[in-house]
């Protein structure tokens, strides 16, 4: 199981991640970032810019985790468009 939970940050979006022995790395607001399990690279996602509609580039390194990489690229995309959503929503 996955939680995605949003902190509190004045200048840009911050998450953090529950899930087992997962941690994540990188860019979030530009979707590049390095997924670790046990201080060991199990995957790297890209968000790629110029394709039609939203195309992620996932590089999974670990196959037993599979699943779990693609729910959480999924998860972040998703919290990603509620906020985009919601500021578009108070103009």
């Amino acid at each position: 199981m996955i939680t995605l939970k949003k902190e509190w940050s004045f200048f840009k979006s911050r998450y953090t991640i529950s899930a087992q022995q997962i941690e994540v790395q990188g860019n979030w607001w530009d979707m590049e970032f390095e997924v670790y399990s046990q201080e060991k690279q199990v995957a790297s996602i890209r968000k790629r810019w110029f394709s039609w509609g939203d195309t992620y580039e996932v590089t999974i390194l670990d196959e037993e985790l599979e699943q779990l990489l693609i729910s959480l690229v999924i998860a972040i995309d998703c919290v990603k468009a509620d906020e985009a959503g919601a500021a578009s929503g108070s103009n």
